[in-house]
């Protein structure tokens, strides 16, 4: 029987309030591992104490205090525990949307490249870990009260622990200099990855959805982020199929499928030309987790 991956949605959009800021947060003992899921909020976890395996994408690292790891949505995750200790964490969800602001359009672009140029965790040194600690300990504080300007004040919260984690991320460096750009042209990026499953979608399709022409949303990939529509939407998809090929059992037809592709022969293609494998020998050259 096939294993499939979680969709993990006991918390959605649907249940905040309007006005609400959408986040949740908490500081927590695991006592048992997980399975592979994913969920429509963005993820930024810290682990406090204990040891464990983290399963991203179908690679494993290793869980200790000062490890921390923020995934977009949709991203597959999965945790092991090695031993009877609890490894205590905060864990944070919150749509990501929230954070493709005009002031901080930067914080857009890194997200935006976060596993797609480096990978998204990594162990934090000690004042840093000391410092990002207290932030999400304030948060979750904030977000339990009842206190005048506690939506504004958990904004600022979760936007300076987004700060801290690309300040002292080792590969952040290499992201280079923003681009400027205008507050719709966010708007194109941010309805890709949260669509890029739907076999709808299309450069055609997210020009009608924002009254403008297909020149503009073409235009707006290329400049911000050096690829053309169809190849940054290929991406997305190609980069969840790896991690399903390694971290499931689904067939090639199902993971096809599942990322948005109307057909195998056109995933197979796509496949191949973006990382050179066959989808079936991709898999057999990949470690998959116990």
């Amino acid at each position: 029987m096939t294993t499939y991956p979680v969709f993990q949605d006991s918390l959605r959009l649907s249940t905040f309030k309007k006005g609400e800021f959408p986040l949740f947060i908490t500081h927590y003992p695991l006592r048992s591992g997980y399975p592979n899921h994913h969920h429509e909020f963005a993820e930024i976890s810290l682990v406090t104490s204990g040891q464990g395996t983290e399963i991203v994408g179908g690679v494993e690292h290793r869980l200790q205090p000062g490890s921390i790891c923020l995934l977009p949505p949709y991203h597959l995750h999965a945790m092991r525990l090695e031993d009877e200790k609890p490894l205590y964490k905060f864990c944070c969800m919150f749509d990501m949307n929230a954070l493709f602001q005009p002031a901080f359009t930067e914080v857009g672009q890194w997200l935006i490249k976060l596993s797609d140029e480096t990978r998204p965790y990594y162990d934090l040194p000690p004042d840093a870990f000391a410092a990002i600690r207290d932030v999400l300990s304030a948060l979750e504080a904030e977000s339990r009260s009842a206190a005048l300007g506690k939506q504004g004040f958990m904004r600022i919260k979760l936007l300076e622990v987004i700060y801290l984690f690309f300040r002292n991320h080792p590969g952040f460096a290499s992201f280079g200099q923003t681009v400027d750009i205008s507050p719709v042209e966010w708007d194109f990026v941010k309805y890709v990855n949260t669509h890029f499953m739907e076999e709808s979608i299309s450069l055609e399709e997210v020009a009608d959805r924002f009254g403008v022409s297909v020149f503009v949303v073409r235009g707006a990939f290329k400049r911000l982020l050096g690829k053309n529509f169809l190849e940054y939407l290929h991406q997305l998809r190609i980069r969840r199929a790896s991690s399903l090929l390694i971290a499931t059992d689904m067939s090639v037809a199902e993971i096809a499928y599942d990322v948005g592709f109307s057909s195998l022969r056109s995933f197979t293609r796509v496949f191949k030309e973006s990382t050179g494998l066959s989808a079936t020998d991709y898999r057999k050259q990949n470690h998959e987790p116990e």
